[in-house]
């Protein structure tokens, strides 16, 4: 929906939201004139346009409720708009009318009618300004009537009322102008102010999921989703804090594939890389969801098990029983089965190593078992 259009609807729907002070308004009024008029030979005439006011009342109440209704489920429309407008013109007509029944009428009731049109038409000015043809459909033909009276008389009073009530009325039109641009200027500003809020929102969404992405990338493998060796590092080091705290063991076991050369050189690097995302799906099944599974190189992976109470060496060997027998099975590659085996290295993290010293013993671990068979383990010095 364009700007103008959004404009027009949020206007309406001001206007709508207005629309029940017109009708109190135009009820008092017409009461008000009726009963001040008792006394006068027109009194019966006064009180039918009551009722024919009162008449007008009832199907603008009905009309505007429908409008609402269906502004509310379809929306806004011009000719939702227009609709409205035509009963703000039936009660124009009906107020217009009242100058008719001024003609040869007593100076007070001049007075008191003129004022009551008048003041239907300033008040117009603030219910209706926000759709300007609203306004007009109402004020122009309740003025018309009454102008051309005074236009018709003879005497100079007469000429002088047309000519006040030509000047009230152009002066009420540029008012009401004037109102119809400021509350257009103010709700266009208010719209590409929530547009321009809306945008930085969504480019902050966007920035904000480009830097998740990114924080991502920076800190797993691409293939497989596991712990880098960044991020390992990070996992490593909150382990041995939390295992200073807690006086308990952090433990290290590095893996090396068997059988994954083979793979990638007679099958391709598609076949390979298939190969690895497996090997990771079975061995995140083994360790516990406190312990980290990292890939640190080609085929070589890396679990860290933290918070180790007891005896720390019997549970790493365990796991790494449990590591093994996850290649018991055939790897199903390409549709054919692939024998994989590991080689895994083992080290119980030494107080006041460092991380890289601590993955380095474990890593010459690992070369120890695999100089020892396939489905071997080695522990650190």
């Amino acid at each position: 929906m364009s700007l103008e259009r959004r404009i027009d609807e949020a206007l309406f729907k001001r206007l709508m939201s207005s629309s029940h002070i017109p009708l109190i308004g135009s009820a008092l009024g017409g009461l008000l004139i009726a009963v001040s008029q008792l006394d006068s030979d027109k009194s019966h005439l006064f009180f039918a346009w009551m009722l024919l006011v009162d008449v007008v009342i009832v199907f603008r109440w009905w009309l505007t409720h429908r409008c609402k209704s269906r502004l509310e489920k379809g929306g806004f429309h011009p000719r939702l708009a227009y609709k409205y407008c035509l009963t703000l013109t039936l009660s124009g007509v009906v107020w217009g009318a009242l100058g008719f029944l001024i003609t040869d009428a007593a100076p007070m009731t001049v007075i008191i009618v003129v004022t009551a049109i008048q003041a239907m038409v300033m008040g117009g000015v603030v219910t209706m300004a926000s759709c300007i043809p609203a306004f007009l459909a109402f004020s122009l033909p309740a003025m018309l009537p009454s102008v051309l009276v005074f236009a018709s008389g003879n005497s100079v009073p007469n000429s002088i009322m047309a000519v006040f009530s030509v000047i009230f009325y152009l002066l009420m039109v540029g008012v009401a102008f004037h109102f119809n641009r400021s509350l257009r200027q103010a709700q266009r500003v208010s719209f590409e102010n929530e547009d321009l809020i809306g945008s930085l929102k969504e480019a902050y969404q966007k920035i904000s999921a480009q830097n998740l992405e990114l924080n991502h990338v920076a800190h797993h493998d691409i293939l497989t989703g596991l712990p880098n060796r960044k991020l390992l590092a990070v996992r490593m080091q909150q382990a041995l804090e939390i295992a200073e705290v807690k006086k308990t063991s952090t433990a290290i076991l590095y893996l090396d594939l068997n059988g994954f050369k083979a793979i990638n050189d007679q099958l391709g690097h598609e076949a390979g890389d298939m190969a690895l995302i497996e090997v990771s799906r079975r061995l995140g099944k083994v360790i516990r969801g406190s312990d980290t599974l990292a890939r640190v190189g080609g085929d070589e992976f890396v679990i860290v098990l933290s918070d180790l109470q007891g005896n720390a060496a019997a549970s790493v060997e365990m796991v790494a029983n449990k590591c093994l027998m996850v290649f018991e099975q055939l790897f199903t590659i390409q549709a054919s089965e692939q024998k994989l085996g590991a080689s895994i290295g083992l080290a119980i993290c030494k107080e006041g190593a460092s991380i890289e010293q601590q993955l380095s013993a474990a890593d010459k671990a690992m070369y120890q078992a695999k100089m020892l068979g396939c489905g071997k383990v080695f522990w650190a010095a």
